[in-house]
Order: C-alpha cells, then structure tokens, then sequence
C-alpha cells in the first residue's frame, strides 16, 4: 500500500514503522516499506455547505510531501487463509475494523460473538472473520485464530498499526488543514517572475544586504502579488534554461548555485528556504548569455586567426589598417619598460609589435610598420614588425 504524508512529518513515520518492522521480525513476519523522493502535493480544503448539502472547495495548497509504499500483506495472510476483519463486540452492535482489502460485510456489525473453530459456547471480546482463497468465510476467537489459520493475532494487531498510520495520511489531514503542520511549496517560475521584477527596480541585492531581493521575492510572493508580463516572460526563459542544465556536464560558467536552481526547475516547485537561490537566477541567466557571448566571439576571433598569412618582405615598409588592435603585456628590463602589441587585419592576419614604447590603441587605427620576420604562435602566423607608427 502506498500512502503519502507532509515532509516535515516523514521522520515521525518512519520511527513508527521502524517499531513495526522491529515486532515483524520478531514474529518472523515479512515487513518492508520504503520512502520516495521529497515531491510537491496539491491539498484541496473543503467546507460544507449546509444549504445545498454539498461540499466546496475554499482552498488549495501545494505543500512539501513524502510518499511511503509498504508491504505487511504477510501480516494477515498464511495458509490460504486472510483476515478480512476483526470484530470488537459489544452491548449495542460491534465495531468492525476492516483488515484486508474489501470491505466488511454488514451482517458482521451485528455478529453474536461465536467462533466456528472451537464453537466453545463464552463470551468474547474479540473475534475474527477469515476467508479462505476458496472463498470460505469463517469467524474465528482471538485464542483460535493462530490455531486455525496460522495467523498469530499479535501481526494482525500490526496491521490495523500500520493502517491507522495510512489513516493518518494528508487525504485525511486534508479535511482538518487548520490543524496540519506544514511547508508550502510555490512556483518555481512565480519566484522567478518576482525576482526579475524585484532586480529591475532595485538591482540585485545579496541575501545579507537590507532589502535583499531575497526577502522582496519572499514578501511579494507570500502576499500573492502579480508580477509583470515582461517577468513572467524573461522566467519562462530563466526555468527553461535552468530546466536544460539537467544535460550539462561541463560548462565553466555553470556552478553549484546555477545546479542548485537547476533541481528546483526541474521539480516545479520550492519552499520559502530556496527563494535565496532562485532570486539570483534571472541575473545567473543574464550573466550566463554575456560570458557565452564572449566566448563565442573569442572563437569567432580565434577561427579567423586560424587563417591568418604572412604579410610581406622582410624589411619590407608596411602600412595596415587594425580591425582589432590591444596591448597584450608589458614588462621591464635592463633597457626599460617593453610593450607587447598585438594588431589583427580585415582579413585575421595577426601582426606582433614589440614597442619600447606605450601608445593608445583603438580598433580600426593606421599602423606602418617594416616586416621584421616571420614566425608561428600555436599554430597561428604572425608577421612581426618593429619600428611602427601608429595614425
């Protein structure tokens, strides 16, 4: 059987079918469970209309939830034999609490208190109802049903245990919210909204910082305020991206923040604690496509010098136009300070300049330089000049 429950209450479960599991062993009875993954759960609150008699829905929560499967058939099942109910009696009917999985009958809320097994003529306080896989259905005393079916009445006290812990579960919870304990879980792309919106008028704030966007995000959320159309575009973008790191491995500007936002995209859904890491999403995005931008035109620049010639003779007076021209180093010598300049043509032909001087560089600027020699750099050539002037 499966059954689910609020996550903060998943611990106290668990400590109350651990005892299960510890009697189950000491009857030799198979008792197993095992807990799913944290997941979002919707809870529908409702209230009874006394006009109409009909109940509506006055609420609806996503909340933090944990599910349980448990396997206890063992508990009421042996020789062909299942207990279908067991049967508390008393002065004025009986309670009857339903075992397997069908229903009680009834006929059994008045049941006199007999046993067909011993068909010994006293009173009891507890009696049994089994069916056999032949379909037989016999009521048997508390003292025989061992006896008789081989079932110890000890693991059938276990699994009406175990079902009053499914009992306890959030479809019932649901009908008495104002009493339950528990974490709401909101939109992943609603905080992504807010976040945007929030950086848009105020910047991006550290969670430390007064006024962080942070705990803007978490007011403006927990107030169910309506972020702006642009926002709820831009975070349609954001959690899709966040969705698509899923398949990266190695990408140097994804980090363990981005991975973090990453598993909340892909769940749908975050509690209070992970706005922190959320509201720095929509600026991670921004900042994620200005580095891809960069390096994308890097290897636009780094292709193009792939196909970069030797341009004249050495000794040869030159005169070129720089589409790109930056200093790369400089550094100091026994003859002073010397100034490593590297210049690229419309064509990606790659010039090198060692200057004993500094000069401003601009792209598009005039160098005439003379051909000083030839060489190769990582593949790339290079034409080296020296004694340039630069227009």
């Amino acid at each position: 059987m499966t059954f689910t429950v609020y996550a903060n209450l998943a611990e106290d479960v668990k400590k109350r079918l651990d005892r299960i599991a510890a009697k189950a062993a000491h009857y030799s009875v198979p008792f197993f469970y095992t807990i799913g993954e944290e997941h979002p759960h919707v809870v529908r609150v409702y209230e009874l209309d006394h006009v109409n008699h009909v109940q509506r829905e006055t609420e609806r929560h996503t909340v933090a939830a944990v599910d349980f499967d448990v396997e206890c058939e063992e508990f009421i099942k042996a020789n062909g034999w299942t207990v279908r109910a067991k049967v508390e009696h008393g002065d004025k009917g009986n309670i009857v609490t339903a075992l397997g999985s069908k229903p009680a009958e009834p006929a059994w809320f008045k049941a006199p208190a007999h046993c067909d097994h011993c068909k010994t003529n006293r009173f009891r306080k507890v009696t049994y109802f089994v069916e056999h896989e032949s379909g037989e259905v016999r009521q048997v005393g508390r003292a025989c049903l061992h006896e008789y079916t081989g079932i110890n009445p000890a693991t059938a006290a276990m699994w009406a245990e175990v079902q009053d812990i499914v009992g306890n579960g959030m479809d019932r919870m649901a009908g008495e919210w104002s009493g339950c304990v528990y974490e709401e879980m909101y939109p992943v792309p609603l905080i992504l909204a807010h976040a945007y919106d929030v950086i848009q008028a105020y910047g991006y704030r550290k969670s430390d910082e007064p006024g962080s966007t942070r705990d803007e995000v978490k007011e403006r959320v927990l107030n169910g305020s309506k972020p702006s159309v642009e926002a709820l575009e831009n975070a349609e973008k954001v959690n899709a991206w966040l969705v698509s790191l899923e398949q990266v491995t190695d990408d140097r500007w994804i980090g363990d923040l981005e991975r973090n936002g990453s598993s909340l995209a892909l769940s749908g859904y975050a509690k209070a604690k992970h706005f922190g890491r959320l509201a720095y999403m929509p600026l991670a995005y921004k900042r994620y496509l200005e580095h891809k931008a960069r390096d994308a035109q890097r290897e636009a620049a780094k292709q193009a010098e792939i196909a970069s010639q030797h341009v004249g003779e050495v000794g040869q007076r030159i005169t070129l136009t720089a589409a790109t021209a930056k200093l790369l180093t400089s550094w100091d010598g026994e003859y002073g300070t010397t100034y490593l300049y590297k210049f690229t043509d419309a064509r990606g032909n790659v010039y090198i300049w060692y200057a004993s001087r500094g000069i401003e560089t601009r792209d598009g600027m005039t160098i005439k330089g003379t051909v000083k020699n030839h060489n190769e750099r990582d593949g790339i050539k290079q034409t080296v000049l020296t004694r340039c002037k630069a227009a």
